[in-house]
């Protein structure tokens, strides 16, 4: 093989590598930011509804500020936390037990986690790739070293 085919060869791998491996793998690490952090407020709702509904630390309920709209807020007292509304997406509340509540944050959870290791694998997959090319590519440079 001529030693321009060989360059043409290497250039549009290296392309490859930089335009589309490279991206996919961004790509891929952005997208599993957002699952990590949407694992850590569903940890950190869980321990908060822990916390909330602790009888021992707040036996008489607890009191908070509501925002009424505009930045505008009002102090609420809640007695009973038998039952809460969370937000299950797109601003749709639901009413839940505090078992109800749990098990559903510990499915979203278990969900998420699913997702991210999903995603270490993708990632793992295409660094093999882009591992996989640059040993292609070496060997080609060899190739047309030991031509010379």
């Amino acid at each position: 093989m001529p030693k321009q085919n060989i360059d043409d060869k290497i250039k549009k791998y290296e392309h490859f590598i930089h335009d589309v491996l490279k991206e996919d793998l961004r790509q891929l690490e952005l997208r599993l930011q957002q699952v990590n952090a949407e694992i850590a407020d569903l940890i950190q709702q869980k321990h908060t509804l822990k916390i909330v509904t602790d009888i021992n630390i707040h036996p008489d309920g607890f009191k908070t500020q509501m925002n009424l709209g505009c930045n505008f807020f009002m102090e609420a007292a809640v007695t009973d936390t038998s039952s809460l509304l969370i937000n299950i997406g797109l601003n749709h509340y639901l009413e839940f037990t505090l078992d109800e509540a749990n098990k559903y944050l510990d499915v979203r959870i278990k969900a998420f986690e699913k997702k991210a290791e999903e995603m270490h694998t993708k990632a793992a997959q295409t660094k093999a790739h882009i591992k996989l090319m640059l040993f292609g590519i070496g060997e080609l440079q060899d190739k047309v070293q030991y031509k010379k």
